[in-house]
């Protein structure tokens, strides 16, 4: 991911202003030292994100539930479309390198994402290798 390394190194030299860019440093929220504080500030930005492009179905991001018109998204579902989106675009990853990025094992991607994938989903990947 070439695009990652540039933000990464952007955002390390911005934290280094402050003092922040150390090795041990959180790349995300650096400041506050309370992890699920960060965490929570984290997930309050998202139901907000979704909040502004209209995928969370509330009225407003401080509601408590979900009114049920979509399905409840959290931080932790963008690693199931971070996998399921490498399982369909990868180009030649295999399962078991995609499981250690993941630091889950092959049984896992299996079993809950590659799951949920059909044969037709990336047959144009098996089309655009073909030699005439």
């Amino acid at each position: 991911m070439p695009a990652a390394v540039a933000v990464y190194e952007r955002l390390r030299a911005h934290h280094s202003t402050s003092g922040l860019g150390d090795a041990d440093d959180y790349l995300f929220l650096p400041e506050p030292r309370d992890r699920t504080k960060a965490l929570e500030q984290l997930g309050w930005q998202f139901k907000y994100l979704q909040s502004v492009v209209g995928l969370t179905g509330r009225a407003t991001v401080g509601e408590a539930e979900n009114d049920g018109s979509s399905p409840t998204r959290t931080l932790y579902s963008l690693r199931h479309t971070a996998i399921t989106l490498r399982l369909l675009y990868g180009g030649h990853i295999d399962l078991l390198t995609l499981a250690r990025n993941a630091r889950t094992s092959v049984e896992m991607v299996e079993r809950f994402y590659a799951s949920q994938l059909t044969a037709e989903m990336n047959v144009g990947l098996l089309h655009g290798r073909r030699t005439r």
